[in-house]
């Protein structure tokens, strides 16, 4: 090694080599705990790095429409369709709108067989409609024939008799100035007009007119 002589009015230390400013992926890096005789490049990866949001081939935040649907679904009662319908009106692509929608089925959130029952029985026993018009209804919202058909005829013929003859005998009393003819002219439209079958409304005028005397 060759000894070096300095002039006198030289300071050894500042010709000592300046160490280079950590740059900021090693700054990163030291702000955590790194185990000593770590490479620079292994202490980089120890650093915590936030995924990016997922986000569809048009731009759109998957994430946040997800979130934004589930809170949908947890308030009120949607069918498949009625979803989908939904998806693309937040211009979701239809391969994600897609994979959304299975998504929901795989967890309950979405189930169109359950969601027949429940409006079938409601608009029943609550709301005094017949199967045609529940029928009705829920091909509206997109549920599936074999579907609504299942669950239509889990409604008791006896029950919806009974349903409409608790309709007309609600009925006939806003009828009592009304003779006998005008009242039962009267019955049958207004049940004819929620659907029940020709016999269902023959069998609920004659008790209600019946209770009239």
């Amino acid at each position: 090694m060759t000894n070096v002589t300095f002039l006198p009015w030289v300071n050894p230390e500042e010709n000592q080599p300046v160490a280079s400013p950590v740059n900021a992926g090693e700054a990163t890096a030291n702000s955590h705990d790194v185990p000593e005789g770590v490479s620079r490049l292994s202490a980089i990866l120890f650093t915590e790095v936030e995924e990016p949001e997922e986000v569809s081939a048009a731009g759109l935040d998957l994430d946040a429409l997800e979130q934004s649907l589930l809170r949908k679904l947890n308030s009120q009662d949607m069918s498949v369709f009625e979803v989908q319908q939904w998806l693309a009106s937040k211009d979701a692509p239809e391969a994600d709108a897609a994979e959304l929608v299975a998504k929901c089925e795989r967890l309950n959130y979405l189930n169109d067989e359950r969601l027949a029952h429940e409006l079938a029985s409601r608009l029943s026993e609550r709301n005094g409609k017949s199967k045609s018009v529940i029928t009705r209804e829920l091909r509206q919202r997109g549920i599936s024939t074999a579907l609504i058909s299942a669950a239509v005829e889990s409604i008791d013929d006896d029950d919806e008799l009974h349903k409409a003859t608790e309709l007309a005998l609600q009925r006939v009393r806003q009828f009592s100035r009304l003779d006998d003819v005008t009242a039962e002219r009267r019955l049958v439209g207004f049940l004819s007009r929620r659907g029940y079958s020709g016999d269902i409304v023959r069998a609920a005028c004659k008790q209600a007119l019946s209770s009239r005397s």
